[in-house]
Protein backbone atom coordinates (compact mmCIF):
# COMPACT_ATOMS: atom_id res chain seq x y z
CA UNK A 1 0.00 0.00 0.00
CA UNK A 2 1.38 3.43 -0.93
CA UNK A 3 2.01 6.26 1.90
CA UNK A 4 -0.51 8.42 -0.10
CA UNK A 5 -2.77 5.92 0.44
CA UNK A 6 -2.12 4.87 4.30
CA UNK A 7 -2.38 8.79 5.26
CA UNK A 8 -6.17 8.85 4.03
CA UNK A 9 -6.67 6.16 6.97
CA UNK A 10 -7.35 7.32 10.16
CA UNK A 11 -5.69 5.13 12.66
CA UNK A 12 -8.09 2.67 14.46
CA UNK A 13 -7.04 -0.40 16.93
CA UNK A 14 -8.28 -3.23 14.93
CA UNK A 15 -10.21 -4.47 18.49
CA UNK A 16 -11.70 -1.07 18.30
CA UNK A 17 -13.95 -1.52 15.05
CA UNK A 18 -17.38 -1.60 15.06
CA UNK A 19 -19.51 -4.66 14.00
CA UNK A 20 -20.09 -3.77 10.52
CA UNK A 21 -16.77 -1.51 10.01
CA UNK A 22 -13.88 -3.15 8.40
CA UNK A 23 -10.76 -1.60 9.13
CA UNK A 24 -9.21 -0.60 5.32
CA UNK A 25 -12.59 -1.46 3.60
CA UNK A 26 -10.87 -4.94 1.90
CA UNK A 27 -11.00 -7.38 4.48
CA UNK A 28 -14.49 -8.92 5.87
CA UNK A 29 -15.17 -9.12 9.58
CA UNK A 30 -17.35 -11.92 11.57
CA UNK A 31 -20.03 -10.18 11.84
CA UNK A 32 -23.87 -11.80 12.84
CA UNK A 33 -24.92 -11.19 9.48
CA UNK A 34 -22.03 -12.65 7.88
CA UNK A 35 -22.02 -15.40 9.72
CA UNK A 36 -25.31 -16.19 8.91
CA UNK A 37 -24.69 -15.95 4.91
CA UNK A 38 -21.71 -18.10 4.78
CA UNK A 39 -23.93 -20.78 6.91
CA UNK A 40 -26.56 -20.92 4.27
CA UNK A 41 -24.23 -20.88 1.13
CA UNK A 42 -22.81 -23.79 2.71
CA UNK A 43 -26.36 -25.56 2.88
CA UNK A 44 -26.58 -24.47 6.78
CA UNK A 45 -29.76 -22.56 8.61
CA UNK A 46 -30.42 -19.33 9.13
CA UNK A 47 -31.01 -20.02 12.76
CA UNK A 48 -27.58 -20.38 14.78
CA UNK A 49 -28.35 -22.77 17.02
CA UNK A 50 -29.32 -25.47 14.18
CA UNK A 51 -26.27 -25.44 12.68
CA UNK A 52 -24.05 -28.23 13.63
CA UNK A 53 -21.04 -27.30 11.28
CA UNK A 54 -19.72 -24.03 9.89
CA UNK A 55 -17.20 -23.36 7.31
CA UNK A 56 -15.14 -20.45 8.06
CA UNK A 57 -12.04 -20.67 6.24
CA UNK A 58 -10.42 -18.95 3.05
CA UNK A 59 -12.30 -15.55 4.05
CA UNK A 60 -9.45 -13.48 5.48
CA UNK A 61 -11.31 -12.71 9.09
CA UNK A 62 -8.84 -11.43 11.24
CA UNK A 63 -10.49 -11.81 14.75
CA UNK A 64 -12.71 -14.90 15.96
CA UNK A 65 -15.89 -13.31 17.44
CA UNK A 66 -19.28 -13.27 17.36
CA UNK A 67 -19.83 -17.34 17.58
CA UNK A 68 -22.26 -17.49 20.88
CA UNK A 69 -25.20 -18.02 19.19
CA UNK A 70 -23.95 -21.12 17.47
CA UNK A 71 -23.75 -23.20 20.29
CA UNK A 72 -24.97 -26.82 19.01
CA UNK A 73 -22.00 -26.37 16.38
CA UNK A 74 -20.00 -30.33 16.06
CA UNK A 75 -17.23 -28.79 13.90
CA UNK A 76 -15.80 -25.64 13.12
CA UNK A 77 -13.59 -24.64 9.93
CA UNK A 78 -11.79 -21.66 10.92
CA UNK A 79 -8.47 -22.13 8.45
CA UNK A 80 -6.74 -20.31 6.44
CA UNK A 81 -7.97 -16.92 7.83
CA UNK A 82 -5.56 -14.21 9.53
CA UNK A 83 -6.08 -15.07 13.31
CA UNK A 84 -3.78 -14.14 15.90
CA UNK A 85 -5.21 -15.18 18.87
CA UNK A 86 -7.46 -18.08 19.72
CA UNK A 87 -10.34 -16.82 21.66
CA UNK A 88 -14.37 -16.56 21.88
CA UNK A 89 -14.49 -20.52 21.55
CA UNK A 90 -15.26 -21.35 25.18
CA UNK A 91 -19.02 -21.44 24.91
CA UNK A 92 -18.93 -24.60 22.40
CA UNK A 93 -18.98 -27.15 24.65
CA UNK A 94 -20.06 -29.96 21.64
CA UNK A 95 -17.88 -28.75 20.01
CA UNK A 96 -15.89 -32.22 18.23
CA UNK A 97 -13.35 -30.75 15.79
CA UNK A 98 -11.58 -28.03 15.68
CA UNK A 99 -9.96 -26.62 12.78
CA UNK A 100 -7.07 -23.66 12.98
CA UNK A 101 -4.32 -24.28 10.66
CA UNK A 102 -3.14 -21.68 8.47
CA UNK A 103 -3.03 -18.89 10.62
CA UNK A 104 -0.99 -16.57 12.49
CA UNK A 105 -1.29 -18.02 16.07
CA UNK A 106 1.98 -18.02 18.30
CA UNK A 107 0.27 -19.45 21.49
CA UNK A 108 -2.10 -21.93 22.48
CA UNK A 109 -4.59 -20.67 24.72
CA UNK A 110 -8.22 -19.73 25.46
CA UNK A 111 -9.44 -23.33 24.84
CA UNK A 112 -11.61 -24.36 28.04
CA UNK A 113 -14.86 -25.63 28.05
CA UNK A 114 -14.21 -27.34 25.13
CA UNK A 115 -14.74 -30.46 26.88
CA UNK A 116 -16.35 -32.72 24.19
CA UNK A 117 -13.35 -31.42 21.95
CA UNK A 118 -11.44 -34.81 19.83
CA UNK A 119 -9.75 -33.38 17.38
CA UNK A 120 -7.60 -30.41 17.05
CA UNK A 121 -5.37 -28.72 13.85
CA UNK A 122 -3.00 -26.03 15.25
CA UNK A 123 -0.59 -26.66 11.84
CA UNK A 124 1.04 -24.24 10.35
CA UNK A 125 1.17 -21.60 12.62
CA UNK A 126 4.36 -20.00 14.34
CA UNK A 127 3.52 -21.83 17.88
CA UNK A 128 6.98 -22.04 20.00
CA UNK A 129 5.29 -23.98 23.48
CA UNK A 130 2.58 -26.80 23.37
CA UNK A 131 0.65 -25.60 26.37
CA UNK A 132 -3.35 -25.13 27.18
CA UNK A 133 -4.43 -28.50 26.57
CA UNK A 134 -4.30 -30.35 28.98
CA UNK A 135 -7.70 -29.91 30.45
CA UNK A 136 -9.45 -31.23 27.10
CA UNK A 137 -9.70 -34.67 28.71
CA UNK A 138 -11.44 -36.37 25.26
CA UNK A 139 -8.60 -35.26 22.81
CA UNK A 140 -7.24 -38.09 20.65
CA UNK A 141 -5.79 -36.36 17.93
CA UNK A 142 -3.59 -33.08 17.47
CA UNK A 143 -1.76 -31.85 14.14
CA UNK A 144 1.07 -29.34 14.98
CA UNK A 145 3.13 -30.42 12.37
CA UNK A 146 4.50 -27.04 10.55
CA UNK A 147 4.87 -25.06 13.85
CA UNK A 148 7.99 -23.35 15.61
CA UNK A 149 8.70 -26.41 17.96
CA UNK A 150 12.65 -26.71 18.76
CA UNK A 151 13.42 -29.40 21.92
CA UNK A 152 11.62 -31.49 24.52
CA UNK A 153 10.83 -28.79 26.65
CA UNK A 154 8.66 -26.97 23.79
CA UNK A 155 6.86 -30.37 23.76
CA UNK A 156 6.61 -31.72 27.39
CA UNK A 157 3.44 -31.11 27.95
CA UNK A 158 1.75 -33.69 25.81
CA UNK A 159 2.41 -35.95 29.03
CA UNK A 160 -0.88 -34.57 30.36
CA UNK A 161 -2.98 -35.02 27.16
CA UNK A 162 -4.02 -38.63 29.02
CA UNK A 163 -6.51 -39.78 25.95
CA UNK A 164 -4.07 -38.56 23.16
CA UNK A 165 -3.34 -41.51 20.57
CA UNK A 166 -1.75 -39.51 17.47
CA UNK A 167 0.24 -37.30 17.15
CA UNK A 168 1.76 -35.08 14.05
CA UNK A 169 4.70 -33.15 15.16
CA UNK A 170 6.58 -33.30 11.31
CA UNK A 171 8.29 -30.51 9.79
CA UNK A 172 9.72 -28.37 13.22
CA UNK A 173 12.61 -28.07 14.56
CA UNK A 174 12.77 -30.95 16.90
CA UNK A 175 16.24 -32.35 17.73
CA UNK A 176 17.94 -34.07 21.21
CA UNK A 177 17.70 -37.40 22.45
CA UNK A 178 14.98 -36.02 25.04
CA UNK A 179 12.75 -35.89 22.87
CA UNK A 180 12.58 -39.45 22.87
CA UNK A 181 11.91 -39.73 26.41
CA UNK A 182 9.50 -37.26 26.15
CA UNK A 183 7.36 -38.83 23.14
CA UNK A 184 7.36 -42.33 25.37
CA UNK A 185 5.62 -40.57 28.61
CA UNK A 186 2.18 -40.67 26.25
CA UNK A 187 1.10 -43.42 27.51
CA UNK A 188 -1.91 -44.20 24.84
CA UNK A 189 0.14 -42.77 21.77
CA UNK A 190 -0.31 -44.96 18.75
CA UNK A 191 0.84 -42.84 15.79
CA UNK A 192 3.25 -40.56 15.98
CA UNK A 193 4.68 -38.00 12.66
CA UNK A 194 8.33 -36.82 12.65
CA UNK A 195 9.06 -36.88 9.47
CA UNK A 196 11.23 -33.41 8.31
CA UNK A 197 12.33 -32.96 11.84
CA UNK A 198 16.15 -33.00 12.53
CA UNK A 199 16.28 -35.65 15.04
CA UNK A 200 15.04 -38.20 12.10
CA UNK A 201 18.48 -37.84 10.89
CA UNK A 202 20.75 -36.77 13.52
CA UNK A 203 20.13 -38.83 16.19
CA UNK A 204 21.66 -42.21 15.56
CA UNK A 205 18.72 -45.62 15.19
CA UNK A 206 15.85 -43.08 15.85
CA UNK A 207 13.43 -45.20 14.98
CA UNK A 208 14.93 -48.60 16.78
CA UNK A 209 14.72 -46.15 19.99
CA UNK A 210 11.46 -44.96 19.56
CA UNK A 211 9.47 -48.18 19.16
CA UNK A 212 11.56 -49.86 22.01
CA UNK A 213 10.52 -46.96 24.30
CA UNK A 214 6.88 -46.37 22.86
CA UNK A 215 5.53 -49.88 23.60
CA UNK A 216 1.77 -49.09 22.12
CA UNK A 217 3.38 -47.34 19.14
CA UNK A 218 2.07 -48.78 15.98
CA UNK A 219 2.77 -46.12 13.26
CA UNK A 220 5.70 -43.37 13.10
CA UNK A 221 5.83 -41.56 9.91
CA UNK A 222 5.06 -45.49 8.46
CA UNK A 223 3.73 -48.59 9.71
CA UNK A 224 5.65 -50.74 12.58
CA UNK A 225 4.79 -54.46 12.36
CA UNK A 226 5.39 -57.16 14.59
CA UNK A 227 8.51 -58.14 12.83
CA UNK A 228 10.06 -54.91 13.12
CA UNK A 229 9.22 -54.22 16.72
CA UNK A 230 10.55 -57.76 17.57
CA UNK A 231 14.08 -56.98 15.81
CA UNK A 232 14.39 -53.66 17.43
CA UNK A 233 13.73 -55.09 20.90
CA UNK A 234 16.29 -57.95 19.74
CA UNK A 235 18.61 -54.53 18.82
CA UNK A 236 18.05 -52.93 22.52
CA UNK A 237 19.04 -56.29 24.01
CA UNK A 238 22.73 -57.35 22.15
CA UNK A 239 23.07 -54.80 19.62
CA UNK A 240 23.50 -55.63 15.80
CA UNK A 241 24.41 -59.31 16.14
CA UNK A 242 21.28 -59.98 17.98
CA UNK A 243 19.11 -58.18 15.94
CA UNK A 244 20.52 -60.11 13.29
CA UNK A 245 19.90 -63.44 14.96
CA UNK A 246 16.01 -62.36 15.00
CA UNK A 247 15.75 -61.68 11.60
CA UNK A 248 17.01 -65.11 10.47
CA UNK A 249 14.83 -66.73 13.28
CA UNK A 250 11.92 -64.92 11.96
CA UNK A 251 12.90 -65.96 8.56
CA UNK A 252 12.89 -69.35 9.57
CA UNK A 253 9.47 -69.17 11.55
CA UNK A 254 8.07 -67.51 8.46
CA UNK A 255 9.16 -70.61 6.17
CA UNK A 256 8.32 -73.48 8.77
CA UNK A 257 4.89 -71.74 8.30
CA UNK A 258 4.28 -71.77 4.91
CA UNK A 259 5.98 -75.40 4.85
CA UNK A 260 2.98 -76.49 7.32
CA UNK A 261 0.46 -74.45 5.19
CA UNK A 262 1.46 -76.60 1.99
CA UNK A 263 1.06 -79.49 4.36
CA UNK A 264 -2.07 -79.41 5.87
CA UNK A 265 -3.59 -78.39 1.91
CA UNK A 266 -2.50 -81.72 0.82
CA UNK A 267 -3.72 -83.38 3.69
CA UNK A 268 -7.07 -82.00 3.12
CA UNK A 269 -6.97 -82.95 -0.65
CA UNK A 270 -6.32 -86.24 0.02
CA UNK A 271 -9.00 -86.61 2.68
CA UNK A 272 -11.79 -84.89 0.19
CA UNK A 273 -10.31 -87.43 -2.57
CA UNK A 274 -11.05 -90.53 -0.54
CA UNK A 275 -14.33 -89.28 0.18
CA UNK A 276 -14.94 -89.03 -3.26
CA UNK A 277 -13.92 -91.94 -4.78
CA UNK A 278 -16.47 -94.16 -2.92
CA UNK A 279 -19.31 -92.43 -3.83
CA UNK A 280 -18.64 -92.80 -7.56
CA UNK A 281 -18.12 -96.62 -6.86
CA UNK A 282 -21.47 -96.73 -5.37
CA UNK A 283 -23.19 -94.90 -8.01
CA UNK A 284 -21.80 -97.63 -10.85
CA UNK A 285 -24.57 -100.04 -10.69
CA UNK A 286 -25.33 -102.40 -13.37
CA UNK A 287 -28.17 -101.68 -15.84
CA UNK A 288 -31.66 -103.48 -15.27
CA UNK A 289 -32.61 -105.29 -17.80
CA UNK A 290 -35.85 -103.16 -18.45
CA UNK A 291 -33.25 -100.03 -19.50
CA UNK A 292 -31.47 -102.26 -21.93
CA UNK A 293 -34.73 -103.32 -24.23
CA UNK A 294 -35.43 -99.68 -24.16
CA UNK A 295 -32.00 -98.98 -25.35
CA UNK A 296 -32.68 -101.32 -28.11
CA UNK A 297 -36.05 -100.54 -29.07
CA UNK A 298 -34.53 -96.77 -29.85
CA UNK A 299 -31.94 -98.27 -31.54
CA UNK A 300 -34.48 -99.97 -33.68
CA UNK A 301 -36.32 -96.69 -34.12
CA UNK A 302 -32.99 -94.85 -34.94
CA UNK A 303 -31.84 -97.77 -37.56
CA UNK A 304 -35.22 -97.54 -39.61
CA UNK A 305 -35.38 -93.55 -40.02
CA UNK A 306 -31.91 -93.92 -41.33
CA UNK A 307 -33.15 -95.76 -44.54
CA UNK A 308 -36.07 -93.64 -45.93
CA UNK A 309 -38.33 -95.57 -47.96
CA UNK A 310 -38.93 -94.34 -51.84
CA UNK A 311 -42.11 -93.29 -50.64
CA UNK A 312 -40.97 -90.78 -48.38
CA UNK A 313 -38.40 -89.06 -51.30
CA UNK A 314 -40.67 -89.33 -54.36
CA UNK A 315 -43.36 -87.27 -55.14
CA UNK A 316 -45.83 -88.20 -57.86
CA UNK A 317 -47.16 -85.85 -59.78
CA UNK A 318 -50.22 -86.74 -62.14
CA UNK A 319 -48.89 -86.91 -65.71
CA UNK A 320 -52.65 -86.42 -66.76
CA UNK A 321 -52.36 -82.67 -65.14
CA UNK A 322 -51.97 -80.28 -68.40
CA UNK A 323 -50.66 -76.90 -65.72
CA UNK A 324 -47.72 -79.67 -64.33
CA UNK A 325 -46.76 -80.52 -67.75
CA UNK A 326 -46.14 -77.13 -69.10
CA UNK A 327 -44.55 -75.43 -66.01
CA UNK A 328 -41.93 -78.42 -66.67
CA UNK A 329 -41.40 -78.01 -70.28
CA UNK A 330 -40.75 -74.29 -69.78
CA UNK A 331 -38.20 -74.71 -67.09
CA UNK A 332 -36.33 -77.24 -69.07
CA UNK A 333 -36.49 -74.77 -71.83
CA UNK A 334 -35.27 -71.80 -69.56
CA UNK A 335 -32.21 -74.17 -68.99
CA UNK A 336 -31.20 -75.49 -72.31
CA UNK A 337 -31.42 -71.81 -74.14
CA UNK A 338 -32.24 -68.34 -71.81
CA UNK A 339 -33.82 -65.65 -73.53
CA UNK A 340 -32.21 -62.37 -74.64
CA UNK A 341 -33.50 -59.09 -75.50
CA UNK A 342 -31.47 -56.53 -77.64
CA UNK A 343 -33.90 -53.25 -75.72
CA UNK A 344 -34.09 -53.55 -72.50
CA UNK A 345 -35.41 -50.29 -70.93
CA UNK A 346 -34.08 -50.06 -67.23
CA UNK A 347 -34.31 -46.38 -65.38
CA UNK A 348 -35.11 -44.27 -68.66
CA UNK A 349 -32.12 -45.66 -70.11
CA UNK A 350 -31.39 -48.44 -73.06
CA UNK A 351 -29.43 -51.17 -71.17
CA UNK A 352 -27.12 -54.02 -72.64
CA UNK A 353 -28.40 -57.01 -73.18
CA UNK A 354 -29.72 -58.23 -70.35
CA UNK A 355 -30.59 -62.41 -70.24
CA UNK A 356 -34.65 -62.16 -69.24
CA UNK A 357 -36.25 -65.25 -68.01
CA UNK A 358 -40.16 -64.57 -69.37
CA UNK A 359 -42.85 -65.72 -66.29
CA UNK A 360 -44.07 -68.35 -66.32
CA UNK A 361 -47.95 -67.99 -67.46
Amino acid sequence: MTAEVEALIPFKDIHDVSETEDVLGILPIMTKSELQKVALEHGGYGTPRLNDTLYLHFKGYRKIENLEEYCGLKSLWLHSNGFGKIENLSHLSELRCLFLQANAFTKIENLHGLDSLVQLDLSENNIKCVEGLSHLSNLTTLNLSKNALTDAGSICHLKDCKKLTSIDLSKNQLSGNTIIDCLAGITKVTSINMGGNPIVSKVAYFRKKMIVACQSLRYLDRPIFDNERATAEAWAQGGLDAEREMKDKLHQAKKDKDRRAIEEFRAWQDTVRSEIVPRYEVAAIEPEDEFIEMATDISDDVGSLAQPSEEMLVIEVPKEDPIATKHESTFNEILTKPLVKEDNYIGGQIAKKVPIIDSIS
